[in-house]
């Protein structure tokens, strides 16, 4: 059975919308190609992106995965994690983009939180020489994209969120049930030895540590204002860490 998605599905319709959000940024270090993908505890997906040829293609074969976090055990404690498409995934998808699609040398950022993992990925539209010293230089640039579109595209990603694509189980990621933060927390080493974070407390402290106020933290995540005081304030007290730096360092 193929991959069933509809005409007009917000994958599809809202392409011309990401084409739109995505442009500057994209022509800006020469991509071509930009996926916000979040795979859920279920084994579905959301998909938003500039580009849907990739998503196309898959209505067309049978029983091929869509899906691939590279998930091995060395990220098993980590809450995000970056990887280099040509390095790490199967060589099927990696040439399908490059020889059909021009896409090349992809980077994806994934983001485990307790009931779904982001896999944010850019492309570029030609082979780079030494792919992985190209993105080192610009992972920041990168990473602060992904911010902000986080933070002025909530309507897009809410629409994402109610439209789920159904995966039949030889399309999903074959990671997805390891890859959710399913304990509701993520083990971490405070100053005072090993303690944890809870999902919810990491949703702010990646807010935080992006430069968003509680405020526009809380309006993001739909909670108050004192709730995610109340979270940094455990969070803090927990680790034994109080300082930006400090906690930047204990995450990553």
């Amino acid at each position: 059975m193929s991959l069933q998605i509809a005409l007009d599905h917000p994958t599809l319709i809202l392409k011309p919308k990401l084409q739109e959000v995505s442009k500057n940024f994209l022509n800006m270090f020469g991509f071509s190609y930009f996926q916000y993908l979040r795979c859920y505890a279920d084994g579905s997906i959301g998909l938003l992106t500039n580009f849907t040829g990739l998503i196309e293609y898959f209505m067309h074969v049978d029983n091929s995965p869509v899906v691939f976090s590279s998930f091995e055990s060395q990220h098993e404690s980590l809450h995000s994690y970056w990887f280099l498409w040509d390095e790490v995934l199967p060589k099927l998808p990696v040439s399908l983009a490059r020889e059909q699609y021009n896409l090349h040398n992809g980077l994806t950022l994934v983001r485990r939180c307790k009931d779904y993992y982001d896999m944010i990925a850019v492309a570029l539209p030609y082979e780079q020489e030494n792919a992985g010293s190209f993105y080192l230089s610009k992972l920041k640039a990168i990473e602060q994209f992904i911010n902000e579109f986080d933070k002025d595209n909530k309507d897009l990603i809410q629409v994402m969120n109610k439209n789920p694509i159904a995966l039949p189980r030889a399309y999903r990621d074959v990671n997805y049930q390891k890859m959710c933060l399913v304990n509701g927390r993520l083990d971490v080493w405070g100053r005072y030895g090993k303690t944890y974070i809870t999902a919810q407390e990491l949703m702010c402290l990646r807010l935080f540590l992006q430069g968003a106020s509680y405020k526009e933290t809380a309006q993001l995540l739909n909670i108050s204002a004192r709730t995610v005081e109340t979270y940094m304030l455990r969070i803090k007290q927990r680790t034994g860490f109080s300082t930006r730096f400090e906690i930047e360092n204990m995450l990553f």
